[in-house]
């Protein structure tokens, strides 16, 4: 959804700009969840800020890469959702570790998350004053939602369920992939409001075509 604040900020010509980096961003998202994942394996004192450290690493190297390279209408979204549906099958085969029901959500873990989401949509939001498009739309792409979840439960729980909650992202990244391709072309036609709906639909169809395909040839569960 930051793409329609970028929109509402800077114009129509702006986003239509930074809608394809968008989709590049995707892929470093996805690398920020695989590296993530990769250091829940490790245990230890420092394991949570290890975890960030290499997350933030690989998404920023990623990222760094991907702003010297053109995106393509075309090859980048195919691309970006190959990459997302070979995570996402292999995280498929991958085990789920169940939250333990009796460890609640706090208010102060309501109002971390939040105050953090918040704080992170509006660094995002405020890119365009202060960097160039092709950066600010790999950023508008950060994982704003999925890291202050990914901490509460990695601090609340374990290592493990911060596991679950990142095997399945690839799944729903794809989708937005979508949603990103339909404002590019949609935008500038039929406007903000219009197009917005337009990507909307068609992200979720995508969902929902994607996880009958994916079940009916037994890729994932």
């Amino acid at each position: 959804m930051t793409l329609l604040f970028f929109a509402i900020e800077n114009g129509v010509d702006y986003v239509t700009k930074v809608a394809l980096y968008n989709i590049h961003g995707l892929f470093a998202a996805l690398a920020f969840s695989i590296g993530y994942y990769i250091s829940t394996f490790y245990k230890g004192k420092f394991e949570i800020f290890l975890s960030l450290l290499i997350s933030f690493i690989s998404y920023l190297l990623i990222a760094f890469i991907l702003s010297n390279i053109p995106p393509h209408v075309v090859l980048t979204p195919v691309i970006v959702i190959t990459l997302m549906l070979i995570a996402t099958i292999y995280f498929a085969k991958k085990e789920n570790f169940a939250i333990d029901k009796k460890i609640k959500t706090s208010i102060s873990d309501i109002f971390f998350r939040s105050l953090l989401t918040i704080s992170i949509f509006l660094i995002i939001s405020s890119l365009p004053k202060y960097v160039p498009s092709n950066i600010a739309g790999i950023f508008s792409s950060f994982p704003t939602i999925l890291l202050p979840l990914m901490l509460i439960i990695h601090f609340r729980h374990s290592r493990f369920q911060a596991r679950t909650i990142i095997k399945n992202t690839p799944y729903g990244l794809s989708s937005v992939v979508i949603y990103s391709l339909v404002v590019y072309f949609a935008y500038e036609k039929i406007g903000i409001v219009f197009g917005t709906i337009i990507a909307l639909i068609c992200s979720v169809l995508y969902v929902i075509i994607q996880g009958k395909v994916l079940r009916f040839f037994k890729l994932i569960k």
